[in-house]
């Protein structure tokens, strides 16, 4: 049976709960024989605020990545002709699509703020050597790219395409954005891209994820698991390996500069060259 996408989505969502499952307990034991190790302490990402009720937070967001994963298994509506239905991107779906947007990472305010958790603490967001950023920024997207062109010049983009066919395909938000003739759909692209979806998944993946995850393991195990995660719920084939990688820097920025902005700025410029590259070449 051939595998298909889906299935690498599937196995690398319950790879990284696997992980978890036999880490925290390990690392539990040996915190336990060996007190003054302390590596969640390791590093600029603090983790003094949480505590083992995130280990319900790391649960919750899993199951909500779970729900994703199911739902992008559905099978796609068909027409009479048993065609897929193509739903015309419109501006009132890409405005539904920023709450949807907005949804996880207001779970994780919610989450903090109940427990009188200051968030601009909390994510570093004083940074005093924001200025680094200048370099940090364009040092983290041309560290990416460098990657990518590895796995082209490997071949790696071509065996995926040879061996997942149709399946290796574009990202649906950039197949859209080539596709988009009307300004305004592009520019809510654009938006969404560059702006909201830093934003909302570094506060999620690296503010979150990552953090509660370093609290009961240390920041290597946190950076693996986080990465793997957030490459495995984008649901591209094309992109997975590529997402990890990113995922894998903006955990590294994070925990070098103790500041969100690090990531969210290497995020939201990675995303914003990606569209620049799409307007200049389709439109």
């Amino acid at each position: 049976m051939p595998t298909t996408s889906d299935t690498v989505f599937i196995y690398s969502y319950v790879l990284s709960i696997v992980m978890l499952l036999c880490a925290f307990p390990v690392y539990g034991l040996l915190r336990k024989n060996a007190p003054g190790l302390s590596w969640h302490r390791h590093g600029k990402v603090s983790t003094e605020r949480l505590d083992f009720p995130d280990i319900l937070g790391l649960i919750l967001f899993i199951g909500i990545y779970g729900v994703f994963l199911k739902e992008h298994l559905t099978p796609p509506e068909l027409d009479e002709n048993g065609d897929r239905v193509v739903v015309k991107i419109t501006p009132m779906i890409l405005a539904a699509g920023y709450i949807v947007q907005l949804v996880p990472p207001l779970l994780v305010m919610v989450l903090l703020v109940f427990r009188q958790i200051n968030l601009v603490e909390y994510f570093g967001l004083r940074w005093k050597k924001a200025r680094y950023l200048i370099v940090m920024a364009p040092a983290g997207v041309i560290t990416t790219y460098l990657f990518l062109f590895s796995l082209e010049m490997l071949g790696f983009n071509a065996w995926l395409t040879n061996h997942f066919g149709d399946q290796a395909e574009l990202q649906q938000t950039v197949k859209t954005y080539q596709e988009a003739s009307a300004v305004t759909v592009r520019i809510m692209i654009a938006v969404s891209v560059i702006l909201i979806a830093p934003v909302a998944e570094e506060v999620v993946f690296r503010g979150y994820i990552y953090t509660a995850t370093k609290r009961f393991s240390d920041r290597f195990f946190a950076a693996v698991f986080s990465s793997l995660l957030f490459g495995a719920v984008h649901f591209n084939i094309m992109a997975l390996a590529p997402l990890i990688f990113l995922a894998l820097v903006l955990a590294i920025s994070y925990e070098l500069s103790g500041s969100l902005w690090a990531p969210i700025s290497i995020h939201a410029l990675f995303n914003a060259t990606t569209i620049l590259f799409q307007e200049v070449k389709f439109h």
